[in-house]
Parts: structure tokens; C-alpha cells; sequence
């Protein structure tokens, strides 16, 4: 089976499909260490995430969450990986919170 290219993903069972957001940006005179196959880069506890699509079933979140910013547990995202990408999911109950635009939600209430 070959895969579309056209093709895209949607999370289910209160699911949030995510894109990481990169809190650290690369500096361009950073220095190269050369490391062992084997060796594993600790994560943060805590990460930033974007959510780009809600499962239906989602009890906390819905299509009006898409775009927004959330710190989420990082032990908990689930990176699968298949032909045509990297996927990054998350159960809803890891999100510790989300980012509103401040302005925006005073106008909202």
C-alpha cells in the first residue's frame, strides 16, 4: 500500500493532534559534540505545543482550541512516526493549560 501524499490524520478517543514548538532557538555559533549512536537527549518535563486538530470526542477541548498554545507533560506526547510523517498526540488530560491572547479574551467576556 502506498500512501497519498493528500492524505491527513485526524485524532480520536480525546486525542489532540500537536505541532512542538522549538522554545530554544539554535545559535548559529553553536558548537558541534559528537555523541554515540545510542545516546539519548533528555527532554524537559514540561513542553509548548501548538494543537492542530481535537478529536471529537474531547471533553475539555474543541475546533475552537486549534492554533492555540499549550504546555503539555512531554513523558506523555506520543511521537508516531509513519511513511509519509511524524504525528504528535496527546490524551487530553496531559495539557496543563493553554495561552489566550489576553486582549482577545477580554473582549470575549
Amino acid at each position: 500500500m502506498s500512501f497519498n501524499r493528500n492524505l491527513s490524520f485526524e485524532p480520536y478517543n480525546r486525542h489532540l493532534l500537536l505541532i512542538p514548538v522549538d522554545s530554544e532557538e539554535k545559535k548559529e555559533d553553536e558548537s558541534t559534540i559528537l555523541v554515540p549512536d545510542n545516546y539519548v537527549v533528555n527532554k524537559p518535563p514540561h513542553g509548548l505545543y501548538k494543537i492542530k486538530d481535537v478529536a471529537e470526542d474531547c471533553e475539555r477541548f474543541d475546533e475552537e482550541d486549534e492554533g492555540r498554545l499549550a504546555v503539555v507533560n512531554n513523558g506523555m506526547v506520543e511521537e508516531i512516526k509513519v511513511k509519509d510523517g511524524t504525528y504528535y498526540l496527546l490524551l487530553e488530560n496531559y495539557v496543563y493549560g493553554l495561552f489566550y491572547d489576553k486582549q482577545e479574551y477580554e473582549e470575549e467576556y
